[in-house]
């Protein structure tokens, strides 16, 4: 069964003072959130509070997630992080410019082999999270393919619906070729705008089509299914709710 959880990125705003995350940590858990992904919590949160705020509001962390160059720069720290908070799952995201060719993917694809076999020494498995602006194109393969082929089998991919959608890759056959090393995903929905702008809305009030993603999620054995939304046309948590409620009625717990 794929579990139901929150990317507390979503919430970044209200994760800024200890009072805060607890506050943001309690109203997610009582919406009906049980897992969560921790990223964007203010560096000045002692890890000790984040702690004891997860045990108190009975979140499950999973994992982190920040830009791979932020990682890298403070590995031992997001390892004690997720040792402290129970998190299994470190996740990256982003395609540095530097590696922004085809011998770039590649080479970041051996940087993301040495970083998956250290973390699993540690106890650890490694995701990147891909981003629209992380696709492109060179000859007729694409930089999430090339990353994908030359990666172990070991390390997962993240995908983040909404981004693969509008990298234009088709989502259920990304679901379906990750299939083994996509134990995460995460579902955001809205839509772009006439003039390119793009509207971040509650899962299920966008223009995506759920249904075959549900069903290929669920089929491929996704372990954890993270709803996300940075930017909200209504309240924050009531948005967040709506997602919640979406994905409930759509077998999701």
């Amino acid at each position: 069964m794929t579990k139901l959880g929150i990317q507390i990125s979503s919430v970044k705003a209200y994760l800024q003072t200890p009072e805060d995350v607890l506050a943001s940590f309690r109203k997610v858990s009582e919406i009906g959130y049980k897992a969560i992904q921790i990223q964007w919590i203010n560096p000045e949160v002692p890890m000790e509070f984040i702690h004891a705020a997860l045990q108190e509001t009975n979140l499950e962390c999973i994992g982190t997630q920040d830009y791979y160059d932020v990682v890298i720069a403070h590995l031992e720290e997001v390892i004690d992080m997720n040792d402290l908070w129970g998190g299994t799952y470190i996740t990256v995201s982003g395609l540095p410019e530097r590696y922004q060719s085809y011998e770039g993917c590649l080479e970041y694809a051996k940087e993301l082999n040495k970083l998956s076999e250290y973390l699993e020494t540690r106890g650890k498995i490694l995701n990147f999270h891909p981003r629209l602006m992380d696709v492109f194109q060179y000859g007729a393969k694409n930089s999430l393919e090339i990353i994908f082929e030359n990666t172990r089998r070991e390390f997962q991919l993240l995908l983040d619906i909404y981004h693969i959608i509008h990298a234009g890759l088709d989502p259920v056959e990304w679901i379906n070729k990750v299939k083994g090393r996509n134990d995460l995903i995460h579902f955001k929905d809205g839509y772009e705008e006439p003039k390119g702008n793009h509207v971040l809305m509650p899962v299920g009030q966008g223009s995506t089509h759920w249904k075959p993603i549900f069903e290929a999620t669920i089929k491929t054995g996704v372990k954890y299914a993270f709803a996300e939304q940075e930017t909200f046309q209504s309240e924050t948590f009531q948005c967040l709710k709506d997602s919640y409620d979406y994905l409930v009625a759509n077998d999701f717990k």
